[in-house]
């Protein structure tokens, strides 16, 4: 996560006036699905305050494509976990987040007003992400590998 636009998504949100959690622990799973009563017990066993299915994998590739990246998580059900809720379902999981689309057009807009975040650190990275010799990498190797490879040219 770039601590720079994860800085400029809560300046925003407070801006905008949307309710924000600075922290949490996510969990991602397999989807698109509903946890069991016996998953999602687990998950709060664990204390994990969001379980979703994306974030993981746009935040990996978001960093092997050099791209500055933070999380807006809306929630949109309490999982099955919480005994006086009712089931989830499709229909109200589709209505939740269709209102918490509303909230995320109202940070954008505020985040929009933002600077770059070039200076942010990010890219700095990958400087250890291959601990391999330059010299002893392959040149078809390196040529797969150039995105992820600082070498100085």
């Amino acid at each position: 996560v770039c601590p720079a636009v994860r800085k400029a998504l809560i300046d925003a949100a407070k801006l905008a006036g949307v309710e924000v959690r600075k922290q949490g622990a996510y969990i991602c799973i397999e989807g698109p699905q509903f946890s069991t009563r016996a998953e999602s017990l687990s998950y709060r066993m664990m204390n994990v305050d969001v379980i979703g299915m994306t974030n993981m994998p746009e935040a990996k590739l978001a960093r092997e494509a050099h791209i500055h990246y933070a999380t807006i998580a809306l929630p949109t059900d309490y999982d099955c976990w919480h005994e006086s809720e009712e089931n989830v379902t499709v229909e109200q999981v589709m209505r939740v987040a269709s209102e918490g689309l509303e909230k995320v057009v109202l940070i954008l807009k505020q985040l929009i007003q933002q600077p770059s975040f070039e200076d942010c650190g990010c890219k700095s990275w990958i400087a250890n992400a291959v601990m391999t010799d330059p010299k002893y990498i392959p040149a078809d190797t390196k040529k797969k590998l150039s995105l992820i490879l600082q070498e100085d040219k």
